[in-house]
């Protein structure tokens, strides 16, 4: 096989000296060599031959008829260029280019080591003002359970949010107010605030990172003069820990870059 290869090396620089436009016309025994080996790179790099099958030279002489090579004639052109597309076809890769129409998000899982200590406070506490904004409040609304959320991402692209089979959604709503009368930036994710979600004090589960456009958790955005705007927070509970949920057992926790924490009773 190293002589045949050797061979057609020597024909392929013969070619590249005369130039694209001049045929070599090669003996029959030449003409054997360089089909049989072009021959060869089309089954190896074939991707709809099962390589288990493939066998090397002295397998397939002991396996397998080899024909008369033909009389017509073969350029060395022919052979490589051959061999060559073939090759070049199995390293193409198509981009995908479908929209996703599902948010990619990070989840954390539920725990049973619940921490209380901290600030208590009740649901009308301001979010933002423990974040050391003081142009705009974020205030707690109301909680919601689903399968699914639909939002749109930060380029205006709609996109759902599912939960995995055997869990909910807890999605909790807030108003973020601008307090002004000036367009106000408000950039809540440079605060690294973190927020935990406690279930009838026994369970936790932390905010789902998501690249949706009202995420509380990573928001950065402009609300205009004196408007406000629904900010939301995601986590994902199991489904017994979402059949516990109730006004009188949801509780959240707010924690700063300095851990300092606020939970907030949202009944």
């Amino acid at each position: 096989m190293k002589k045949n290869i050797a061979i057609v090396c020597i024909f392929v620089m013969i070619f590249c000296i005369t130039g694209c436009t001049k045929t070599i016309e090669l003996t029959d025994e030449e003409q054997y060599l360089v089909a049989e080996y072009a021959a060869e790179l089309l089954i190896k790099y074939d991707r709809n031959i099962d390589t288990k099958y493939y066998l090397d030279e002295k397998d397939r002489a002991a396996t397998t008829e080899i024909a008369e090579p033909s009389s017509e004639e073969i350029t060395t052109t022919e052979a490589v260029t051959e061999a060559t597309e073939e090759v070049t076809t199995e390293a193409v890769v198509t981009e995908d280019t479908t929209e996703t129409t599902q948010a990619p998000a990070t989840t954390q899982a539920e725990t049973d080591n619940v921490d209380l200590s901290g600030k208590t406070a009740d649901k009308s506490f301001d979010i933002a003002a423990f974040a050391g904004i003081n142009e705009v409040s974020v205030k707690y609304s109301y909680y919601m359970i689903a399968e699914e959320y639909p939002s749109m991402d930060h380029d205006g692209v709609a996109i759902t949010i599912e939960a995995p089979s055997g869990y909910k959604l807890l999605v909790l709503k807030f108003n973020m107010e601008n307090k002004t009368g000036d367009d106000q930036y408000v950039d809540l994710y440079s605060k690294d605030l973190e927020y935990s979600i406690i279930v009838n004090d026994s369970k936790s589960a932390k905010q789902m990172l998501t690249i949706l456009i009202d995420d509380l958790y990573t928001y950065q955005g402009t609300v205009q003069g004196n408007m406000f705007e629904e900010v939301v927070l995601l986590f994902q509970v199991s489904d017994s820990v979402a059949e516990e949920i109730g006004n009188d057992s949801l509780k959240l926790r707010v924690t700063d870059s300095n851990n300092n924490s606020t939970i907030i009773d949202l009944d």
